[in-house]
C-alpha cells in the first residue's frame, strides 16, 4: 500500500510511449547488429579462406615448376648434349626426302623381330644407361625419351611405341617450328602404375648457337600433389580441392583424378566470376540445390600463364553453418531477446488498442483514496439532509 507522502501517477499511455522509445529501438538495434556481425564474420572468414587457398596454390605451383626445372637441368647435361649431337651427324649432306626415308625404314621394323638388334643397341647405349641411373635417384621420374632434331629416338629408359616421335603432338610442341619451347601435357592417369602424371618436354639446344638440336620428354609422377592438398593440419570440416579449369577434381579428400569427379563448388565460382584470371583469389558464399550452403575460398595457381593446359584452381571449402557457428550461437541469443522485447511492445500496443474506448485509470486510484474535493462535496450533502 502506498504511503500518503509517496504517490505515483503513471498513465498507461505514458507506459506505452516509454516502451516504444526504449524497448523497440534496442530490439531493432540488436537485430541490425546481428546481421552486420554475421556479414562481417563472413567477410573475415572468406578472406582467410582465400588466403589459405592462395598459399596451397603457391605450393602446387612450386611443385610443378620444380619438376620442370629438373627436366631443364637434365636437358643441359653434357652426356645428353654429346649424344644428341652425335645422333644428328648422320643427317649431314642428306636432303629431307632421304632423311624421311631413312627414319621410315627403321620405324617399319621398330616393333618386329628384324628391328630388335637396333632397339637393343639404343637401349644399351651409354646415354640410355645413364638415363636409367638418373631415374633411379628419383622415383617420380616414370619414363625418359630423348630424340634428335628430326624426332628419331636416340635414347630411352623404356622403349617407346614408335621410333619417330615427330608425328606426336607433344614433340611438335617442344620443337615449336624449330625455335624450341618448354611444353607440358595436361595431367593424365596411368592404369599400369596407378599414378597421375604429366609429360614435361624440354628442347635440347646446341651450346654454341643455341639452335634446336633435339628434345627430352619426361613423364613425371605428380601424385605427390595429393599430399599438398590433403593437409592433416586443417581443422575438421575444412576441405581443400585442386581442380582443373573444366571442373575436374585433380586431388581432394578421398578423391583422385582417376575418378573424374566434377566439383560443384568450382561450378558455383565459375557461374559467379566467369573464367578466373591468372593468380586471381577471392571467396564466395554459395547455396546448392541440396540445401547446403558453403563458404568457398579460391585461388588460381598461376601455372596457366606459362603452360596452357594448367588452368588449375585451389578451393578451400567449409559448410557455412560450421564456419559461422560462433556468431550463430550468440546471434540466436540476441535474436531471442530482441524478439521478446518486440513481442512485449506488441502486446502492450494490442492491449491499449483493445481498451482505448475505456477511461484510463491512474495508478493512484488503486490506493482507494478519495480524489481532491471529495470531502467538501460530502459535507454539502449532509447539510442538505439536515435542512
Amino acid at each position: 500500500m502506498l504511503s500518503d507522502g509517496l504517490r505515483f501517477r503513471l498513465p498507461v499511455s505514458e507506459v506505452l510511449i516509454i516502451a516504444l522509445i526504449t524497448v523497440m529501438p534496442i530490439s531493432l538495434a540488436g537485430l541490425y547488429s546481428l546481421s552486420q556481425s554475421e556479414r562481417s564474420l563472413q567477410v573475415t572468414i572468406g578472406t582467410e579462406f582465400g588466403a589459405l587457398a592462395a598459399s596451397t596454390a603457391a605450393e602446387v605451383s612450386h611443385f610443378i615448376r620444380e619438376r620442370v626445372t629438373q627436366v631443364g637441368r637434365l636437358a643441359t647435361e653434357p652426356p645428353l648434349l654429346d649424344a644428341v649431337a652425335a645422333g644428328n651427324k648422320p643427317y649431314a649432306g642428306m636432303n629431307d626426302t632421304a632423311v624421311t626415308a631413312k627414319i621410315a625404314k627403321v620405324e617399319d621394323a621398330w616393333n618386329i623381330v628384324p628391328g630388335e638388334p637396333f632397339v637393343n643397341q639404343i637401349a644399351g647405349s651409354r646415354l640410355s644407361v645413364w638415363l636409367r641411373t638418373f631415374r633411379e635417384f628419383d622415383s617420380r621420374i616414370l619414363r625418359i625419351t630423348v630424340t634428335d632434331e628430326k624426332g628419331a629416338t636416340i635414347a630411352f629408359t623404356h622403349k617407346p611405341t614408335h621410333y619417330s616421335q615427330a608425328g606426336e603432338e607433344y614433340w611438335e610442341n617442344i620443337r615449336a617450328e624449330g625455335e624450341g619451347a618448354v611444353s607440358l601435357t595436361e595431367i593424365r592417369y596411368d592404369e599400369v602404375t596407378k599414378a597421375d602424371y604429366i609429360g614435361i618436354g624440354w628442347p635440347v639446344r646446341d651450346e654454341g648457337s643455341n639452335k634446336f638440336i633435339g628434345a627430352v620428354n619426361v613423364l613425371v609422377d605428380v601424385s605427390g600433389i595429393s599430399q599438398i592438398v590433403n593437409q592433416p593440419s586443417l581443422a575438421r570440416g575444412k576441405r581443400v580441392w585442386l581442380v582443373r579449369d573444366d571442373g575436374t577434381v585433380i586431388a581432394g579428400p578421398q578423391v583422385t583424378f582417376a575418378q573424374r569427379r566434377k566439383s560443384p563448388e568450382f561450378a558455383a565460382i565459375k557461374d559467379a566470376n566467369g573464367a578466373l584470371a591468372t593468380g586471381q583469389t577471392g571467396y564466395l558464399a554459395a547455396s546448392f540445390s541440396d540445401g547446403r550452403s558453403q563458404l568457398i575460398g579460391f585461388a588460381e595457381t598461376g601455372l596457366k600463364q606459362d603452360y596452357a593446359d594448367f588452368g588449375w584452381v585451389v578451393l578451400m571449402c567449409e559448410d557455412a553453418e560450421q564456419a559461422l557457428g560462433a556468431v550463430h550461437l550468440v546471434g540466436r541469443m540476441i535474436a531471442l531477446m530482441s524478439m521478446i522485447g518486440l513481442l512485449m511492445v506488441a502486446l502492450l500496443v494490442a492491449y491499449f488498442a483493445i481498451h482505448r474506448q475505456q477511461p484510463i485509470t491512474d495508478i493512484a486510484e488503486l490506493t482507494h483514496e478519495p480524489p481532491a474535493g471529495a470531502g467538501a462535496e460530502s459535507g454539502v450533502a449532509d447539510e442538505d439532509q439536515h435542512r
